[in-house]
């Protein structure tokens, strides 16, 4: 089910706002897109209205707003099956828990969209992941490195997911994305657990930054992560060893 062409042009000008950073002037747009798709009666264009508003309020740190309004945005995308919605609103809600400093809740919600994002187009899987990185980089930057553990081990059952054995041209995608998680549990286990042996140690970062290699190769430097797993390792885990 897709939103009405009206709703649809009403949130692609909103959505170039935003690009512009002109916060103000795209929440007055999507607001009157979901306001029009409630009087149409579009549930596809009111719950996606609904799911950009919340992404925007998340942006600027309003987290009960963006809570309320992805909440109702879950629920129409659920009843009406709108799967690449429901990707969205749990992306959203891994933002406001990391706004929130709830790390492990998340995990679960990163893992939610990747998990159905798996089932339903590589695309979408690229766009969580791209969503993930992002989150990673902030909590590597913020010094909270354990919470990459909860986070690759969620991403990593996530992956293991029945559907994906059955849809091939998906596959490659779910391999993707374990990769991402091998690369964040390692780093996560040397943070949380400090007295691991050295050789312990090197072999959890040989492992992290081999992956991390791995998934540079496969898409071109698109996340940089062998970089930021250098930095994470040399700057947060004073792990300064150069692993070949």
């Amino acid at each position: 089910m897709q939103p009405s062409d009206t709703v649809s042009r009403m949130l692609e000008e909103g959505a170039a706002c935003l690009k512009r950073s002109e916060l103000g002037k795209a929440a007055s747009i999507i607001a009157n897109a979901a306001e029009t798709a409630a009087k149409g009666k579009d549930d596809a264009g009111r719950g996606r209205a609904l799911a950009q508003l919340a992404a925007l309020e998340e942006s600027r740190g309003e987290v009960a707003k963006a809570s309320e309004y992805n909440r109702s945005a879950q629920d129409i995308f659920l009843a009406i099956g709108d799967g690449p919605g429901l990707v969205q609103s749990f992306r959203v809600d891994a933002f406001l828990h990391v706004r929130q400093r709830n790390h492990t809740a998340a995990a679960h919600s990163f893992a939610k969209a990747l998990s159905l994002s798996i089932q339903l187009d590589g695309r979408l899987v690229l766009t969580t992941l791209d969503q993930v990185i992002p989150a990673v980089r902030h909590l590597v930057e913020a010094d909270q490195l354990s919470a990459l553990l909860p986070l690759g081990a969620a991403l990593a059952r996530a992956v293991e997911n029945p559907a994906a054995e059955q849809m091939p041209d998906l596959r490659e995608f779910a391999d993707l994305a374990a990769s991402v998680a091998g690369v964040l549990a390692p780093l996560g286990v040397m943070a949380e657990e400090q007295n691991l042996s050295d050789p312990k140690r090197r072999q959890l970062a040989a492992r992290s930054t081999h992956q991390a290699w791995a998934v540079d190769a496969l898409t071109k430097q698109r996340w940089g992560l062998a970089a930021l797993v250098k930095e994470a390792l040399q700057t947060k885990l004073s792990f300064h060893e150069e692993l070949d």
